[in-house]
């Protein structure tokens, strides 16, 4: 499967917006989410009318700035925990999200790179802003930023 830089269009900023709005900033965090959701309902084909079929297990540590991924992932895919399409489970420290497609044999895993993650920590912790890094990480390839695994 060809990995490619997300580039800045319309579509993508909407979203990106949307998330902001719900989360009450932008960070890169966020962002991740935002982005994870948009690669799997991309690579799982996901239509309209098969939105309301998605459900998503999200893994990760959670507190604060990880658990922002959350967010991301409910502007984006619309699976809340209110409406129970939404499982999120502490893990310590991986990051991952499983989507599947009720009724349907179509289900993904996607991985966040630790590198990735811990660079974010390590430069927000010295001062880099959030606006700053959710930018970069708007833009970073999929490649640099995920693993993909068909189930």
């Amino acid at each position: 499967m060809e990995t490619k830089t997300l580039k800045a269009d319309a579509d993508f900023v909407k979203l990106i917006e949307k998330a902001a709005d719900l989360h009450g900033h932008l960070g890169p965090f966020l962002v991740i989410g935002v982005r994870i959701s948009i690669l799997a309902k991309r690579i799982l084909s996901i239509n309209f009318e098969e939105q309301n079929k998605l459900q998503v297990t999200v893994k990760l540590p959670l507190m604060t700035p990880t658990s922002c991924i959350i967010d991301g992932i409910q502007a984006v895919t619309q699976c809340t925990i209110g409406n129970q399409r939404l499982k999120i489970k502490d893990s310590g420290s991986q990051i991952n999200a499983y989507f599947k497609l009720q009724n349907l044999d179509r289900t993904l895993m996607i991985n966040v790179n630790p590198k990735v993650i811990e660079e974010l920590k390590n430069r927000c912790s010295k001062g880099t802003s959030n606006e700053t890094l959710a930018r970069e990480i708007a833009v970073m390839p999929e490649s640099q930023l995920f693993t993909i695994e068909k189930q």
